[in-house]
């Protein structure tokens, strides 16, 4: 294990599954204690179990981000706890495929809209209020990340208009909160994920590599999928002292898909 975020407190919602787990894991590695949030409660205990074998210490708290009673009830389990938050990584949410714009129903976008956008403002809001409520106890810089989506630069041919529209907004979230809290010692950022090697992708990789990067090569020049932990990695390095002058910034992790026309 490494010391690098030894000390500080780090909350991940949605680390029931993959990016998230991945995160709550690495973040453990890191020297963090580490608060698991989801709504899945064995897995989510499950998570916990894991980061304890590494030697950290760790807490699930049951949470949907859909709610603002439940996100409040979090934040104050971490303080009661804790007595702060140091760092937070926002990746609680849901996909949906692409459907025809002029036939997308009310339903999916409200649900789509209520995790993916609203969770983030919602976990977003919470988490700076008890940083800023506790700056009397913080030694480090606080940092958040924010989960967005090689989506929120661009259209899709895959995801929905509200998948799309929601990292979009996740985007204009992270550089609001980063230009009203610089000066108050929280930095905010997002990781943009491009296609990434979730349970989701699962029956492709079981085709076998030469499946895999021919579904990716057209847009993906390296033809392969994201690891979690190659995104993790982006989110302990986003939270250490290293990046402490990278605020309001996106880090795009998709093997060079946006570089291309």
């Amino acid at each position: 294990m490494s010391t690098v975020l030894a000390g500080r407190v780090a909350l991940v919602s949605g680390a029931t599954s993959g990016i998230g787990t991945a995160a709550a894991l690495a973040l453990a590695e890191a020297g963090a204690t580490v608060v698991v949030s989801g709504r899945d409660i064995g897995r989510g205990r499950a998570t916990v179990e894991q980061i304890e074998a590494l030697g950290a210490t760790a807490m699930f708290v049951a949470a949907d981000v859909r709610s603002s009673v439940d996100v409040d009830a979090m934040i104050h389990a971490v303080i009661d706890r804790f007595g702060t938050l140091d760092i937070a990584f926002n990746s609680a949410g849901i996909f949906d495929r692409g459907q025809a714009f002029h036939s997308y129903p009310d339903a999916s976008w409200d649900d789509m809209l209520a995790v993916n956008l609203s969770g983030v403002f919602r976990c977003m809001r919470a988490e700076i209020t008890a940083m800023l409520d506790t700056s009397e106890h913080a030694a480090f810089g606080r940092s958040i990340v924010n989960n967005a989506s090689t989506v929120a630069q661009r259209g899709s041919g895959r995801a929905s208009p509200a998948y799309v529209a929601a990292k979009h907004g996740v985007l204009g979230l992270t550089r609001q909160a980063a230009l009203e809290y610089a000066g108050r010692g929280i930095r905010v950022n997002a990781v943009s994920p491009g296609p990434t090697a979730t349970a989701m992708a699962q029956p492709l990789i079981d085709e076998g590599p030469a499946a895999v990067a021919a579904a990716l090569a057209p847009l993906n020049p390296q033809g392969a999928f994201i690891t979690p932990e190659q995104i993790a990695s982006a989110v302990v390095y986003l939270a250490t002292d290293a990046a402490e002058m990278i605020n309001g910034h996106d880090l795009v992790i998709d093997g060079g898909q946006l570089a291309k026309l």
